[in-house]
């Protein structure tokens, strides 16, 4: 049974949890270097209790972003007294190995969930529902300890999915964050060769859908991309590969059967799992665990 539960880092994450627990009755205090988010948190209704070292939680909730994570965890910086540790962070390998030192049982944890323009947003607790919850165990995990975690999950109404945290980060690369480098890297090209007023009359839906991920914070992606650097440094170069296979295409029919092998697989994956707008990438990598 979780009843108090503490949350480190009250941004989009961490405030649309407090929301949550809150909202299922549960006893809910918040921490942040930043006043601006804390006070946010609080005008929200994100934290309805006060935070101090002797309270004895049921549940800690690392909500930072994935460097603050990582050295939290690294320096011994998290003093608290917790039954169980989870982070939010994008990134699953590198949290989970300082993880394995903890004296606290702690798990990795990954809500597929996040919205692409995170710099101004409105509460919305519910972004939680239904969302893949991607959960991974470390050596200082214990069974009584994952039952509280999956009880967390199913409480805010997300699905939990057990992972291996090298598996998670494979996967990861490839439906989030190599999907973010090439998003940014297409509004990099499109700067360099015309002005944004030239464009503007001329951008389609699919421009602004191939460039939407680019709208995400610079230091999210950052740390996505620096943290998990091996595997979609991989993947871009298989990329550069197969976007060399293209430029050779000459013929009509070559062209034709290239693109109806994509488009093929492209609507095999809408028709089995549905289209959505904003996370299909979330059920995706759901449906391929």
């Amino acid at each position: 049974m979780i009843n108090k539960v503490h949350i480190i880092g009250m941004g989009l994450m961490g405030t649309n949890l407090g929301i949550k627990l809150v909202e299922k009755g549960l006893q809910v205090s918040g921490d942040d270097t930043s006043k601006s988010n804390l006070d946010r948190a609080k005008k929200y209704d994100a934290i309805n209790l006060n935070h101090n070292l002797d309270t004895e939680y049921d549940l800690t909730v690392l909500a930072m972003p994935i460097n603050e994570i990582i050295s939290s965890l690294r320096d011994s910086k998290i003093e608290i007294n917790s039954k169980v540790l989870i982070d939010l962070g994008g990134t699953k390998e590198i949290i989970c190995r300082h993880m394995d030192e903890s004296k606290i049982p702690s798990f990795g944890g990954h809500p597929l969930c996040g919205i692409a323009d995170n710099q101004t947003w409105d509460p919305t607790p519910e972004m939680y529902n239904q969302a893949p919850f991607l959960l991974c165990e470390t050596e200082s995990s214990t069974n009584e300890t994952k039952n509280i975690v999956s009880n967390f999950v199913e409480l805010i109404n997300s699905k939990p999915i057990w992972i291996d945290s090298k598996k998670h980060d494979e996967l990861i690369s490839l439906t989030s964050h190599l999907p973010h480098i090439l998003s940014s890297a297409l509004v990099s090209t499109a700067m360099q060769k015309h002005e944004m007023d030239e464009l503007l009359d001329l951008a389609s839906g699919g421009f602004d859908g191939a460039t939407r991920l680019s709208r995400t914070s610079p230091n999210m992606i950052s740390d996505m991309y620096l943290t998990n650097d091996l595997n979609v440094k991989t993947l871009i170069k298989e990329l550069i590969e197969e976007l060399e296979k293209i430029i050779l295409i000459e013929d009509q029919e070559l062209m034709l059967n290239y693109l109806s092998k994509t488009v093929d697989w492209r609507r095999a994956l809408a028709d089995k799992f549905g289209e959505r707008k904003l996370k299909w990438e979330a059920e995706l990598l759901a449906k391929l665990i």
